[in-house]
Protein backbone atom coordinates (compact mmCIF):
# COMPACT_ATOMS: atom_id res chain seq x y z
CA UNK A 1 0.00 0.00 0.00
CA UNK A 2 1.50 3.36 -0.99
CA UNK A 3 0.54 6.84 0.12
CA UNK A 4 -1.69 7.47 -2.86
CA UNK A 5 -3.59 4.25 -2.19
CA UNK A 6 -3.89 4.85 1.54
CA UNK A 7 -5.59 8.21 1.33
CA UNK A 8 -4.91 8.65 5.06
CA UNK A 9 -4.33 12.30 5.74
CA UNK A 10 -5.91 14.66 8.22
CA UNK A 11 -8.42 16.70 6.28
CA UNK A 12 -10.25 19.81 7.32
CA UNK A 13 -13.89 19.13 8.10
CA UNK A 14 -16.61 21.65 8.58
CA UNK A 15 -17.73 21.87 12.18
CA UNK A 16 -21.36 21.04 11.44
CA UNK A 17 -20.34 17.94 9.45
CA UNK A 18 -18.13 16.63 12.21
CA UNK A 19 -20.64 17.18 15.01
CA UNK A 20 -23.30 15.41 12.97
CA UNK A 21 -21.24 12.22 13.46
CA UNK A 22 -22.21 12.28 17.15
CA UNK A 23 -25.78 13.46 16.62
CA UNK A 24 -25.32 17.18 17.26
CA UNK A 25 -26.82 19.60 14.74
CA UNK A 26 -25.37 23.08 14.47
CA UNK A 27 -25.27 25.93 11.97
CA UNK A 28 -21.54 26.62 12.17
CA UNK A 29 -19.92 25.74 8.85
CA UNK A 30 -16.37 26.87 9.59
CA UNK A 31 -13.56 24.54 8.63
CA UNK A 32 -11.95 23.10 11.73
CA UNK A 33 -8.27 23.87 12.21
CA UNK A 34 -7.77 21.11 14.79
CA UNK A 35 -9.49 18.80 17.26
CA UNK A 36 -7.91 17.84 20.57
CA UNK A 37 -8.45 17.35 24.30
CA UNK A 38 -5.21 19.28 24.85
CA UNK A 39 -6.24 22.91 25.24
CA UNK A 40 -2.81 24.24 24.26
CA UNK A 41 -3.26 22.78 20.76
CA UNK A 42 -6.48 24.65 20.07
CA UNK A 43 -6.51 28.07 18.41
CA UNK A 44 -8.99 29.84 16.18
CA UNK A 45 -11.66 27.52 14.75
CA UNK A 46 -10.33 24.50 16.60
CA UNK A 47 -12.52 22.13 18.63
CA UNK A 48 -11.50 21.46 22.22
CA UNK A 49 -13.01 18.36 23.81
CA UNK A 50 -13.18 19.03 27.55
CA UNK A 51 -12.64 15.74 29.36
CA UNK A 52 -13.00 15.27 33.08
CA UNK A 53 -10.25 12.99 34.37
CA UNK A 54 -9.06 11.67 37.71
CA UNK A 55 -6.19 14.15 37.93
CA UNK A 56 -7.44 17.16 35.94
CA UNK A 57 -10.68 18.64 34.66
CA UNK A 58 -10.45 19.82 31.06
CA UNK A 59 -13.42 22.12 31.56
CA UNK A 60 -11.19 24.56 33.44
CA UNK A 61 -9.50 25.42 30.14
CA UNK A 62 -12.72 26.21 28.25
CA UNK A 63 -12.53 29.98 28.75
CA UNK A 64 -8.93 30.13 27.51
CA UNK A 65 -9.99 28.26 24.37
CA UNK A 66 -12.89 30.69 23.81
CA UNK A 67 -10.51 33.63 24.12
CA UNK A 68 -8.44 32.16 21.29
CA UNK A 69 -11.48 31.73 19.04
CA UNK A 70 -11.95 28.00 19.53
CA UNK A 71 -15.05 25.89 20.11
CA UNK A 72 -15.70 23.52 23.01
CA UNK A 73 -17.43 20.16 23.35
CA UNK A 74 -18.39 19.66 26.98
CA UNK A 75 -21.04 18.25 29.29
CA UNK A 76 -21.62 21.80 30.55
CA UNK A 77 -23.19 24.64 28.51
CA UNK A 78 -21.36 27.85 27.69
CA UNK A 79 -20.49 30.30 24.95
CA UNK A 80 -19.15 28.64 21.76
CA UNK A 81 -19.87 25.31 23.47
CA UNK A 82 -21.67 22.22 22.19
CA UNK A 83 -23.10 19.98 24.88
CA UNK A 84 -22.88 16.20 25.00
CA UNK A 85 -23.59 14.19 28.17
CA UNK A 86 -20.47 12.04 27.75
CA UNK A 87 -17.73 13.74 25.72
CA UNK A 88 -15.22 10.97 26.49
CA UNK A 89 -17.33 8.32 24.75
CA UNK A 90 -17.70 10.31 21.50
CA UNK A 91 -14.28 11.95 21.36
CA UNK A 92 -12.64 8.99 19.55
CA UNK A 93 -15.49 8.98 17.01
CA UNK A 94 -14.82 12.63 16.21
CA UNK A 95 -11.11 11.95 15.86
CA UNK A 96 -11.64 9.00 13.53
CA UNK A 97 -13.96 11.08 11.35
CA UNK A 98 -11.60 14.08 11.32
CA UNK A 99 -8.69 11.88 10.24
CA UNK A 100 -10.85 10.07 7.67
CA UNK A 101 -11.01 6.69 9.44
CA UNK A 102 -7.40 5.50 8.99
CA UNK A 103 -8.07 2.11 10.62
CA UNK A 104 -10.40 1.18 7.76
CA UNK A 105 -7.47 1.48 5.36
CA UNK A 106 -5.20 -0.78 7.43
CA UNK A 107 -5.23 -4.46 8.36
CA UNK A 108 -5.96 -4.18 12.08
CA UNK A 109 -5.21 -6.97 14.58
CA UNK A 110 -6.36 -6.43 18.17
CA UNK A 111 -4.95 -8.61 20.96
CA UNK A 112 -6.54 -8.74 24.40
CA UNK A 113 -6.46 -11.09 27.39
CA UNK A 114 -5.16 -11.22 30.94
CA UNK A 115 -1.80 -12.82 30.11
CA UNK A 116 0.17 -13.13 26.89
CA UNK A 117 -0.89 -9.95 25.07
CA UNK A 118 2.61 -8.56 24.67
CA UNK A 119 4.08 -11.90 23.63
CA UNK A 120 1.40 -12.55 21.00
CA UNK A 121 1.69 -8.99 19.70
CA UNK A 122 5.49 -9.25 19.37
CA UNK A 123 5.22 -12.63 17.64
CA UNK A 124 2.68 -11.17 15.20
CA UNK A 125 4.87 -8.16 14.47
CA UNK A 126 7.88 -10.38 13.77
CA UNK A 127 5.86 -12.93 11.79
CA UNK A 128 4.29 -10.44 9.40
CA UNK A 129 7.46 -8.36 9.10
CA UNK A 130 9.44 -11.43 8.08
CA UNK A 131 6.79 -12.21 5.48
CA UNK A 132 7.19 -8.88 3.76
CA UNK A 133 4.35 -6.94 5.40
CA UNK A 134 5.09 -3.43 6.60
CA UNK A 135 4.03 -3.42 10.26
CA UNK A 136 3.31 -1.26 13.25
CA UNK A 137 3.02 -2.59 16.81
CA UNK A 138 1.22 -0.66 19.55
CA UNK A 139 1.67 -2.25 22.96
CA UNK A 140 2.87 -2.24 26.54
CA UNK A 141 5.75 0.18 26.91
CA UNK A 142 6.50 0.43 23.22
CA UNK A 143 5.36 1.46 19.77
CA UNK A 144 7.25 -0.12 16.87
CA UNK A 145 6.99 1.18 13.32
CA UNK A 146 9.14 -0.82 10.92
CA UNK A 147 11.78 -1.36 13.59
CA UNK A 148 11.68 2.19 14.98
CA UNK A 149 11.01 1.90 18.71
CA UNK A 150 9.09 4.60 20.54
CA UNK A 151 8.16 4.43 24.19
CA UNK A 152 4.55 4.34 25.34
CA UNK A 153 3.24 4.88 28.90
CA UNK A 154 0.08 2.83 28.33
CA UNK A 155 -0.75 -0.53 26.80
CA UNK A 156 -3.27 1.26 24.56
CA UNK A 157 -2.57 4.97 23.87
CA UNK A 158 -5.05 7.77 24.45
CA UNK A 159 -7.43 8.38 21.49
CA UNK A 160 -5.56 11.39 20.09
CA UNK A 161 -2.16 9.70 20.15
CA UNK A 162 -3.71 6.58 18.67
CA UNK A 163 -5.47 8.21 15.72
CA UNK A 164 -2.41 10.28 14.87
CA UNK A 165 -0.31 7.14 14.97
CA UNK A 166 -2.71 5.31 12.65
CA UNK A 167 -2.76 8.30 10.31
CA UNK A 168 1.05 8.29 10.26
CA UNK A 169 1.00 4.54 9.59
CA UNK A 170 -1.16 5.13 6.54
CA UNK A 171 1.03 7.92 5.25
CA UNK A 172 4.13 5.72 5.66
CA UNK A 173 2.57 2.85 3.75
CA UNK A 174 2.16 0.54 6.74
CA UNK A 175 -0.04 -2.45 5.93
CA UNK A 176 -0.60 -4.29 9.24
CA UNK A 177 -1.17 -2.73 12.67
CA UNK A 178 -0.99 -5.01 15.72
CA UNK A 179 -2.51 -3.50 18.86
CA UNK A 180 -2.60 -4.66 22.43
CA UNK A 181 -6.05 -3.61 23.63
CA UNK A 182 -6.43 -3.39 27.41
CA UNK A 183 -9.67 -3.77 29.32
CA UNK A 184 -9.30 -0.22 30.62
CA UNK A 185 -8.93 1.13 27.08
CA UNK A 186 -12.11 -0.67 26.06
CA UNK A 187 -14.04 0.53 29.11
CA UNK A 188 -12.77 4.11 28.70
CA UNK A 189 -13.76 4.25 24.99
CA UNK A 190 -10.17 4.77 23.78
CA UNK A 191 -10.76 2.55 20.75
CA UNK A 192 -14.27 3.73 19.81
CA UNK A 193 -14.50 4.15 16.05
CA UNK A 194 -11.80 1.53 15.39
CA UNK A 195 -12.62 -1.71 13.62
CA UNK A 196 -10.45 -4.81 13.49
CA UNK A 197 -9.86 -7.54 10.91
CA UNK A 198 -8.77 -9.98 13.62
CA UNK A 199 -9.47 -9.93 17.35
CA UNK A 200 -7.45 -12.30 19.56
CA UNK A 201 -8.36 -13.31 23.11
CA UNK A 202 -5.49 -15.12 24.84
CA UNK A 203 -7.21 -16.00 28.15
CA UNK A 204 -9.29 -14.48 30.92
CA UNK A 205 -8.21 -14.62 34.56
CA UNK A 206 -8.63 -12.28 37.52
CA UNK A 207 -6.97 -8.89 37.08
CA UNK A 208 -7.62 -5.14 37.27
CA UNK A 209 -10.33 -5.45 39.91
CA UNK A 210 -9.03 -2.14 41.27
CA UNK A 211 -10.58 -0.57 38.16
CA UNK A 212 -13.41 -2.89 37.11
CA UNK A 213 -14.46 -3.88 40.67
CA UNK A 214 -15.91 -7.27 39.60
CA UNK A 215 -14.65 -10.13 37.47
CA UNK A 216 -17.85 -9.97 35.40
CA UNK A 217 -17.28 -6.30 34.55
CA UNK A 218 -13.67 -7.12 33.61
CA UNK A 219 -14.83 -9.92 31.30
CA UNK A 220 -17.48 -7.73 29.70
CA UNK A 221 -14.90 -5.04 29.00
CA UNK A 222 -12.63 -7.56 27.28
CA UNK A 223 -15.41 -8.82 25.04
CA UNK A 224 -16.17 -5.31 23.79
CA UNK A 225 -13.25 -5.91 21.41
CA UNK A 226 -15.32 -8.42 19.43
CA UNK A 227 -18.03 -5.84 18.85
CA UNK A 228 -15.38 -3.91 16.94
CA UNK A 229 -14.68 -6.57 14.33
CA UNK A 230 -15.10 -5.50 10.73
CA UNK A 231 -17.97 -7.05 8.78
CA UNK A 232 -15.66 -9.79 7.48
CA UNK A 233 -13.52 -9.90 10.61
CA UNK A 234 -12.56 -13.05 12.50
CA UNK A 235 -12.25 -13.80 16.22
CA UNK A 236 -9.38 -16.02 17.41
CA UNK A 237 -9.97 -17.56 20.84
CA UNK A 238 -8.21 -19.89 23.27
CA UNK A 239 -10.70 -22.75 23.58
CA UNK A 240 -8.87 -24.26 26.55
CA UNK A 241 -9.66 -21.20 28.66
CA UNK A 242 -12.91 -21.97 30.55
CA UNK A 243 -14.22 -18.40 30.63
CA UNK A 244 -13.54 -17.90 26.94
CA UNK A 245 -15.50 -21.05 26.07
CA UNK A 246 -18.60 -19.53 27.66
CA UNK A 247 -18.47 -16.62 25.23
CA UNK A 248 -17.90 -18.53 21.98
CA UNK A 249 -21.54 -18.50 20.90
CA UNK A 250 -21.89 -14.77 21.58
CA UNK A 251 -19.23 -13.44 19.22
CA UNK A 252 -21.45 -13.01 16.16
CA UNK A 253 -18.53 -13.29 13.71
CA UNK A 254 -16.51 -16.19 12.29
CA UNK A 255 -14.35 -17.78 15.01
CA UNK A 256 -11.09 -19.73 14.90
CA UNK A 257 -10.27 -21.54 18.13
CA UNK A 258 -6.95 -22.95 19.30
CA UNK A 259 -6.13 -25.36 22.09
CA UNK A 260 -5.69 -29.04 22.88
CA UNK A 261 -9.35 -29.76 22.12
CA UNK A 262 -9.80 -27.30 19.26
CA UNK A 263 -11.06 -28.38 15.86
CA UNK A 264 -9.34 -25.43 14.13
CA UNK A 265 -5.83 -25.27 15.59
CA UNK A 266 -5.27 -28.36 17.71
CA UNK A 267 -2.22 -28.37 20.00
CA UNK A 268 -0.59 -31.67 20.96
CA UNK A 269 2.38 -31.24 23.34
CA UNK A 270 5.45 -33.40 22.63
CA UNK A 271 8.37 -32.05 24.66
CA UNK A 272 9.70 -29.00 26.47
CA UNK A 273 13.03 -27.95 27.94
CA UNK A 274 14.11 -24.84 29.79
CA UNK A 275 14.56 -23.04 26.45
CA UNK A 276 12.48 -24.86 23.83
CA UNK A 277 9.13 -26.40 22.93
CA UNK A 278 8.12 -29.16 20.53
CA UNK A 279 4.47 -29.75 19.72
CA UNK A 280 2.13 -30.74 16.94
CA UNK A 281 -0.24 -28.15 15.52
CA UNK A 282 -2.80 -30.01 13.44
CA UNK A 283 -0.55 -31.94 11.05
CA UNK A 284 2.49 -29.71 11.50
CA UNK A 285 5.45 -30.30 13.82
CA UNK A 286 6.40 -27.09 15.60
CA UNK A 287 9.91 -26.67 17.02
CA UNK A 288 10.61 -23.35 18.69
CA UNK A 289 13.13 -21.79 21.11
CA UNK A 290 10.29 -20.36 23.20
CA UNK A 291 10.06 -21.66 26.77
CA UNK A 292 7.02 -22.43 28.91
CA UNK A 293 3.93 -24.47 28.11
CA UNK A 294 1.85 -21.29 27.90
CA UNK A 295 3.96 -20.15 24.95
CA UNK A 296 2.55 -23.03 22.91
CA UNK A 297 -0.70 -21.10 23.11
CA UNK A 298 0.86 -17.71 22.42
CA UNK A 299 2.72 -18.96 19.36
CA UNK A 300 -0.36 -20.81 18.09
CA UNK A 301 -2.46 -17.65 18.41
CA UNK A 302 0.05 -15.82 16.22
CA UNK A 303 0.16 -18.63 13.64
CA UNK A 304 -3.65 -18.71 13.54
CA UNK A 305 -3.61 -15.01 12.66
CA UNK A 306 -1.06 -15.69 9.96
CA UNK A 307 -3.28 -18.42 8.53
CA UNK A 308 -6.32 -16.11 8.61
CA UNK A 309 -4.37 -13.52 6.62
CA UNK A 310 -3.06 -16.02 4.06
CA UNK A 311 0.53 -16.58 5.15
CA UNK A 312 2.03 -19.85 3.88
CA UNK A 313 2.47 -22.66 6.42
CA UNK A 314 6.02 -23.26 5.21
CA UNK A 315 6.95 -19.69 6.08
CA UNK A 316 5.20 -19.85 9.44
CA UNK A 317 6.95 -23.08 10.43
CA UNK A 318 10.28 -21.50 9.53
CA UNK A 319 9.39 -18.48 11.66
CA UNK A 320 8.55 -20.69 14.65
CA UNK A 321 12.05 -22.18 14.56
CA UNK A 322 13.62 -18.84 15.48
CA UNK A 323 10.75 -16.94 17.14
CA UNK A 324 11.68 -14.69 20.05
CA UNK A 325 9.89 -13.31 23.07
CA UNK A 326 9.67 -9.60 23.88
CA UNK A 327 12.17 -8.18 26.34
CA UNK A 328 11.35 -9.07 29.93
CA UNK A 329 9.17 -12.06 29.10
CA UNK A 330 10.87 -15.29 30.24
CA UNK A 331 14.12 -13.50 29.46
CA UNK A 332 17.26 -15.50 30.22
CA UNK A 333 19.76 -13.00 31.64
CA UNK A 334 22.46 -15.49 32.66
CA UNK A 335 22.81 -19.21 31.94
CA UNK A 336 25.84 -20.01 34.12
CA UNK A 337 26.71 -20.46 36.94
CA UNK A 338 23.07 -19.89 37.83
CA UNK A 339 20.13 -19.65 35.47
CA UNK A 340 18.75 -16.13 36.03
CA UNK A 341 15.41 -15.17 34.49
CA UNK A 342 13.48 -11.89 34.33
CA UNK A 343 9.74 -12.16 33.76
CA UNK A 344 6.81 -9.74 33.67
CA UNK A 345 4.39 -12.06 35.50
CA UNK A 346 2.36 -9.77 37.74
CA UNK A 347 -0.94 -11.64 38.04
CA UNK A 348 -1.59 -14.80 40.03
CA UNK A 349 -2.37 -16.82 36.90
CA UNK A 350 0.77 -15.65 35.07
CA UNK A 351 2.86 -16.27 38.18
CA UNK A 352 1.58 -19.82 38.52
CA UNK A 353 2.13 -20.70 34.85
CA UNK A 354 5.65 -19.30 34.91
CA UNK A 355 6.68 -20.85 38.25
CA UNK A 356 5.20 -24.23 37.33
CA UNK A 357 7.49 -24.33 34.28
CA UNK A 358 10.61 -23.38 36.23
CA UNK A 359 9.77 -25.77 39.10
CA UNK A 360 9.82 -28.61 36.59
CA UNK A 361 13.12 -27.40 35.17
CA UNK A 362 14.66 -27.03 38.65
CA UNK A 363 13.60 -30.56 39.57
CA UNK A 364 15.21 -31.91 36.40
CA UNK A 365 18.44 -30.19 37.41
CA UNK A 366 18.11 -31.33 40.99
CA UNK A 367 18.53 -27.71 42.03
CA UNK A 368 16.58 -25.03 43.89
CA UNK A 369 14.11 -22.49 42.53
CA UNK A 370 14.38 -19.02 44.05
CA UNK A 371 12.07 -16.06 43.36
CA UNK A 372 12.21 -12.31 43.99
CA UNK A 373 9.00 -10.33 43.45
CA UNK A 374 6.56 -7.74 44.74
CA UNK A 375 3.17 -6.33 43.72
CA UNK A 376 2.37 -2.92 42.27
CA UNK A 377 0.59 -0.28 44.33
CA UNK A 378 -2.78 1.25 43.42
CA UNK A 379 -3.66 -2.00 41.67
CA UNK A 380 -5.79 -5.07 42.43
CA UNK A 381 -4.96 -5.98 46.04
CA UNK A 382 -6.82 -9.32 46.02
CA UNK A 383 -4.07 -10.99 44.01
CA UNK A 384 -1.32 -10.19 46.53
CA UNK A 385 -1.85 -13.05 49.03
CA UNK A 386 -2.61 -15.37 46.11
CA UNK A 387 0.78 -14.60 44.58
CA UNK A 388 2.49 -15.08 47.93
CA UNK A 389 0.87 -18.49 48.30
CA UNK A 390 1.92 -19.55 44.80
CA UNK A 391 5.50 -18.40 45.35
CA UNK A 392 5.79 -20.53 48.48
CA UNK A 393 4.08 -23.47 46.79
CA UNK A 394 6.54 -23.67 43.90
CA UNK A 395 9.77 -22.10 45.18
CA UNK A 396 12.47 -23.09 47.64
CA UNK A 397 13.25 -19.48 48.49
CA UNK A 398 10.89 -16.48 48.39
CA UNK A 399 12.10 -12.90 48.80
CA UNK A 400 9.55 -10.07 48.72
CA UNK A 401 10.53 -6.57 47.59
CA UNK A 402 9.09 -3.34 46.20
CA UNK A 403 7.46 -3.22 42.76
CA UNK A 404 6.09 0.23 41.86
CA UNK A 405 4.39 1.04 45.20
CA UNK A 406 3.02 4.25 43.67
CA UNK A 407 0.90 6.03 46.31
CA UNK A 408 0.45 2.99 48.58
CA UNK A 409 2.46 2.18 51.70
CA UNK A 410 5.10 -0.32 50.48
CA UNK A 411 5.13 -2.12 53.82
CA UNK A 412 1.38 -2.66 53.62
CA UNK A 413 1.70 -4.18 50.15
CA UNK A 414 4.42 -6.58 51.29
CA UNK A 415 2.41 -7.53 54.37
CA UNK A 416 -0.57 -8.40 52.16
CA UNK A 417 1.62 -10.62 49.98
CA UNK A 418 3.03 -12.27 53.11
CA UNK A 419 -0.50 -13.16 54.27
CA UNK A 420 -0.48 -15.90 51.62
CA UNK A 421 3.02 -17.16 52.44
CA UNK A 422 3.95 -20.02 54.73
CA UNK A 423 6.49 -18.18 56.86
CA UNK A 424 9.55 -18.96 54.73
CA UNK A 425 9.44 -15.60 52.96
CA UNK A 426 12.02 -12.89 53.60
CA UNK A 427 11.24 -9.22 53.07
CA UNK A 428 13.92 -6.92 51.63
CA UNK A 429 12.19 -3.79 50.40
CA UNK A 430 15.06 -2.48 48.27
CA UNK A 431 14.64 -4.43 45.03
CA UNK A 432 18.29 -4.34 43.98
CA UNK A 433 19.37 -5.58 47.42
CA UNK A 434 16.78 -8.36 47.29
CA UNK A 435 18.21 -9.52 43.96
CA UNK A 436 21.75 -9.43 45.40
CA UNK A 437 20.67 -11.38 48.48
CA UNK A 438 19.24 -14.22 46.41
CA UNK A 439 22.18 -14.34 43.99
CA UNK A 440 24.69 -14.38 46.86
CA UNK A 441 23.00 -17.40 48.42
CA UNK A 442 22.42 -19.36 45.22
CA UNK A 443 24.31 -22.52 44.36
CA UNK A 444 25.56 -23.55 40.92
CA UNK A 445 22.71 -24.36 38.52
CA UNK A 446 20.00 -22.96 40.80
CA UNK A 447 17.24 -21.09 38.98
CA UNK A 448 16.59 -17.49 40.04
CA UNK A 449 13.42 -15.71 38.91
CA UNK A 450 12.98 -11.96 39.27
CA UNK A 451 9.30 -11.37 38.51
CA UNK A 452 6.80 -8.58 38.10
CA UNK A 453 8.57 -5.84 36.15
CA UNK A 454 9.98 -7.60 33.12
CA UNK A 455 11.68 -5.12 30.82
CA UNK A 456 10.65 -2.03 32.81
CA UNK A 457 13.55 0.28 33.61
CA UNK A 458 12.13 2.34 36.47
CA UNK A 459 10.44 1.97 39.85
CA UNK A 460 7.59 4.31 40.79
CA UNK A 461 7.00 5.43 44.38
CA UNK A 462 4.65 8.34 45.02
CA UNK A 463 5.56 10.82 42.28
CA UNK A 464 9.20 9.71 42.11
CA UNK A 465 10.53 7.52 39.33
CA UNK A 466 13.86 5.79 40.05
CA UNK A 467 15.93 4.08 37.36
CA UNK A 468 15.86 0.35 38.02
CA UNK A 469 16.28 -2.55 35.62
CA UNK A 470 16.05 -6.11 36.95
CA UNK A 471 18.23 -7.33 34.12
CA UNK A 472 20.94 -4.75 34.78
CA UNK A 473 21.03 -5.49 38.50
CA UNK A 474 21.36 -9.22 37.90
CA UNK A 475 24.22 -8.59 35.48
CA UNK A 476 25.88 -6.14 37.86
CA UNK A 477 25.78 -8.41 40.92
CA UNK A 478 26.99 -11.46 39.00
CA UNK A 479 29.80 -9.44 37.44
CA UNK A 480 30.89 -8.03 40.81
CA UNK A 481 30.88 -11.51 42.29
CA UNK A 482 32.92 -12.79 39.35
CA UNK A 483 30.24 -15.37 38.62
CA UNK A 484 28.88 -14.21 35.28
CA UNK A 485 29.80 -16.43 32.35
CA UNK A 486 26.97 -16.08 29.88
CA UNK A 487 24.59 -13.22 29.18
CA UNK A 488 22.10 -12.92 26.35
Amino acid sequence: MNKEQSGCTARRRRLNELLRVIGIECQETVELSAISDRAQEIGKNGLFVALQGTRADGRQWAEAVRQRGGYILSDQPGERTFVHPDPRSVYPLLLQAYYDYPALKLTMIGVTGTNGKSTVAQLLYDLFSENGRRCCLIGTGRILIEGENRGSPNTTPDPLTLVRLLDEACQRGIEVVIMEVSSQALAMHRVEGLFFDLAVLTNLKQDHLDYHKTLKAYQQAKFLLFEKLKEKGTAILNQDDPITRCWLAKIGRPVFTYGQDSVNFRIKPIAETWNSLIFELNDHRIETPLAGAFNRYNLTAALACGFALDLAWENMLDFARHARLPQGRMEIVAEHPVLAVVDYAHTASAMEAMLKHWRTMADRRGRQLRVVFGCGGDRDAEKRPQMGKLACLYCDQVVLCDDNPRSEDPNRILAQIAEGCDGRQKIIRERAEAIKFVLDGAQTDDIIIVAGKGGETSLIQDTTMTCLSDREWIERWLRQAGRKETCF
